[in-house]
């Protein structure tokens, strides 16, 4: 875990403000503590996104649950952007047909 903080986790913050104690700045929360708001509202977001989609007509609801979850992870880029949409989209692809696919 310190490794990930000290190179590509470094720059991640999570939701919650912290200091602004006299005349301190606010910044958001970093750390082990960001990785786990970030996680949370990654899953928050998932069900949500799931949930919506269960109305869909099966044909179209893997694709109407990937839809959703990239367009709210995107209202909190800040936190939560890792990858853009068109590469998303095809990972995930790939991931539902590899489990598809009998071993």
């Amino acid at each position: 875990m310190r490794l990930y903080f000290a190179t590509s986790g470094s720059a991640k913050v999570g939701f919650t403000k912290v200091g602004g104690g006299k005349g301190e700045p606010t910044h958001l929360v970093r750390g082990v503590r960001g990785a786990v708001e970030r996680n949370t509202m990654r899953y928050y977001l998932a069900l949500e996104a799931f949930l919506s989609a269960v109305a869909t007509p099966a044909p179209r609801r893997f694709e109407k649950s990937l839809e959703r979850w990239y367009t709210a992870t995107e209202r909190y880029a800040l936190q939560l952007h890792e990858i853009d949409y068109d590469d998303y989209i095809t990972m995930k692809r790939n991931e539902y047909l590899r489990q598809q696919t009998p071993p």
